[in-house]
């Protein structure tokens, strides 16, 4: 059962465990981007302005946008926020596995938005490595979430081994 607060604070929150200092500006589109960033640009505006701009960015990204639409533009992104405006819509977990796996990927993911405990085990899974979680325990969600499982049954963005690889592996030693 989630262990959601709804007065709990917001807190960002490393795949470790530990507490993160948030660095980053999600700007506006109508925000200009200065010298003082870093910044989050949305998923459009990032399309629009990352060919002209120098620097590492941040992308929100949003239920129903391609990732793969930002491929050449990866050099400049060094964090993409996947939004799960609802804790059922699962498309979030796509773009975390398409920008490790497809993408190879090696930046910062962070899961923002509608993030609980009962969640943070497949985040882990599909490639998140910080979360935005409301919780009354970040820490011990994160915990509980790494300690959840011993066994996978299938292959992730991790480099856990799905437990038909570790059966293979028994039977022909």
């Amino acid at each position: 059962m989630s262990q959601l607060n709804s007065s709990a604070t917001p807190t960002l929150i490393a795949k470790d465990g530990t507490r993160i200092l948030d660095g980053w500006a999600l700007l506006n589109d109508e925000d200009v981007v200065g010298a003082d960033g870093p910044y989050v640009l949305g998923f459009e505006r990032a399309l629009t302005e990352l060919p002209g701009l120098n620097g590492r960015y941040g992308v929100r990204v949003n239920p129903g946008d391609d990732i793969r639409l930002l491929t050449p533009y990866m050099e400049k992104i060094a964090l993409v926020e996947v939004n799960f405006p609802g804790y059922r819509d699962g498309r979030g977990y796509s773009t975390a596995r398409i920008l490790r796996s497809d993408l190879n990927y090696q930046g910062e993911i962070r899961a923002v938005g509608d993030v609980l405990r009962d969640q943070l085990f497949l985040m882990l899974r599909c490639g998140f490595n910080e979360f935005v979680l409301k919780d009354a325990d970040p820490e011990g969600a994160i915990k509980a979430a790494t300690d959840r499982f011993e066994n996978a049954y299938q292959t992730a963005a991790d480099a856990r081994q799905p437990i038909w690889a570790l059966r293979q592996k028994l039977t022909e030693a």
